[in-house]
Formats: C-alpha cells, sequence, structure tokens
C-alpha cells in the first residue's frame, strides 16, 4: 500500500510537471504567432508569465478547486466538468455494445467445428483494426444521416442515447475488434485445454461448456482490457468528437491545442493522465489478483 501511494505521488507530480509544461509551450506558440501582429505587447493574452509561477498556480488551483480562465473567459474546471457527462455517456455505450458483441460473437463462432463464421468475424475484426476510426465515423455519417436521415449528425443533449449512437459505433467497433480477437482466442485455448476435454467426455454439450464455464473463466481477463479501453475513451477522442461536434473532453482537447489556451491545454493533459493511471492501475491490481489466485489454484 505504501509504494502503492508513493507511485502516484511521483505519478502525480510528473503529471503536473508536463501537463503545466506543454501548456507553457503552447502559449509561447501563441506569443510567436502575434508577434509580427499589430497587436500591442500589453494585450492581457500576451501576459508572460513564468514556468514556476504556472505550476504554482496550477497546483493552488488543484487544491483549492480553482482554476484560470479558457481563452473564451470560461472557468477552466467548469468547462472540463461540463464535458465528463457526454464523455462518460458516449463510453458507456461504446465499451457497452463493443464488448459485449465481442464475448457473444467470439462463443457462438467458436460452437461450430468448420469454423466459417469465425473467420469471417476474424477478417472483419481485421479490417476495422486496419480502417482509420474517422473513415469509420465518415461513414456511418453518410449512411445514417446523409443517404437515410435516421440519426443525428451530431451534437448532445443530456442521456439522449440517439446522439451517442453515430460516434459510439465508430469507436465501439474497434473496441469489438480488439476484445473479438482476445476473446477468440482465450475461448479457443479453453475449448482445448483437460478440462473442457473432461466436460465433453461427461457428455456436457458444447453450448453449455462455453456458456456455463468457458465464460466464466475468460470474463476476468477480459475486463481487464473492457477497463482500459474504458478509461481510453474517458480520456477524449479527439477525431471523432470533432467529426461528430460532440461535446466531450476530446473536443475540448482538440479546441485548446487549436486556439493555443495554456490553462485549458494543461487541465485537460492533467484530468487524462489522471484517469489513465488509475484505470491502468487498477486493472492491473486486478489482474495481479487474478495471476495469484490462479496459481493458488
Amino acid at each position: 500500500m505504501q509504494g502503492e501511494i508513493s507511485r502516484f505521488f511521483l505519478f502525480f507530480v510528473a503529471l503536473i510537471f508536463f501537463s503545466v509544461l506543454f501548456g507553457h509551450l503552447r502559449s509561447l506558440n501563441r506569443e510567436y504567432l502575434y508577434a509580427d501582429s499589430s497587436l500591442s505587447k500589453e494585450e492581457s493574452f500576451l501576459e508572460k508569465k513564468t514556468f514556476v509561477s504556472q505550476v504554482l498556480f496550477f497546483v493552488k488551483g488543484i487544491l483549492t478547486f480553482q482554476s484560470g480562465k479558457t481563452a473564451s473567459g470560461e472557468s477552466v474546471w467548469k468547462h472540463i466538468s461540463s464535458r465528463v457527462l457526454p464523455t462518460l455517456h458516449l463510453a458507456f455505450f461504446s465499451v457497452g455494445w463493443g464488448s459485449l458483441f465481442a464475448i457473444g460473437l467470439a462463443l457462438i463462432s467458436s460452437k461450430k467445428e468448420d469454423g466459417v463464421l469465425k473467420q469471417i468475424f476474424y477478417f472483419l475484426s481485421n479490417l476495422i483494426l486496419s480502417t482509420p476510426v474517422f473513415v469509420v465515423g465518415v461513414i456511418l455519417l453518410l449512411i445514417f444521416f446523409v443517404k437515410l436521415e435516421w440519426l443525428p449528425p451530431g451534437g448532445y443533449e443530456s442521456w439522449n442515447t440517439t446522439y451517442v449512437i453515430l460516434p459510439g459505433i465508430a469507436l465501439g467497433s474497434r473496441v469489438w475488434a480488439r476484445i473479438f480477437q482476445f476473446a477468440l482466442s482465450l475461448t479457443t485455448e479453453e475449448l482445448d485445454s483437460p478440462y473442457a476435454k473432461i466436460l465433453r467426455a461427461r457428455g456436457y454439450s458444447k453450448n453449455r461448456i462455453l456458456w456455463n464455464h468457458v465464460l466464466l473463466k475468460i470474463l476476468p481477463l477480459l475486463a481487464v482490457l473492457i477497463l482500459l479501453d474504458f478509461s481510453s475513451l474517458l480520456s477524449g477522442a479527439m477525431i471523432v468528437e470533432e467529426i461528430f461536434f460532440f461535446p466531450g473532453i476530446g473536443k475540448s482537447m482538440y479546441y485548446a491545442i487549436q486556439t493555443m489556451d495554456p490553462e485549458l491545454l494543461s487541465a485537460l493533459l492533467f484530468y487524462s493522465g489522471l484517469i489513465f493511471y488509475i484505470f491502468s492501475r487498477v486493472s492491473l491490481r486486478f489482474q495481479e489478483n487474478l495471476t495469484g489466485k490462479e496459481s493458488l489454484s
């Protein structure tokens, strides 16, 4: 426990340093951008701050929950908090449908000995993984909005799932492809294990073996991947959110980079890094506990 606290503290300090550093570098880029313009050096957005003062101001903002302002004059933490709900909704939808379909199709395709379904889904998963996610997003827009006019092209309303279907399918397709391949590999390995052979010798049907035994065996391992995918989406998906003008963390990150907003960029980098670290450590601990239990058994 003490080692975990020390590791988190070191990561926390490093995360603050690099978050402020990248924001500071972006503010310098903004100064260079306006260097030859007719704007006065006394303009507020060109006010120079030292790197140390920016670090201290950032730490103070974390401790007191008071932050600086974005380029548009909005409170940074208020801006981020307003983007958490849409991002959470999108992450749940994407990971939810992607992981459920992946596990279900991996088990269903493993039922047949000829493996035709297995080859079709495996080819499809490789195709999705080799296709850039923005291409999938554009194709979905052309089909479901331009051609069929079934779904909105973007935006968001609180807990209105119709607004997360298109970006959720685009992001969830990669979740599906990754988890399907991993689940298929684990399922095949479990079906070839001595335990499964004993069950078949006792007269258990393959369907019962898959859903009552193999699924329970592989589910904890798949949960680690699902948690990592979930943390990745909570950290934002810039390209997809920009295509669907979805008001999530990823779009805010793109906006902060585009407008050279150092305060917002530093806060978003800190948020994304912290979320990913927490979920990564939880996943690692979960995997270590699982490995320990298996070794004991």
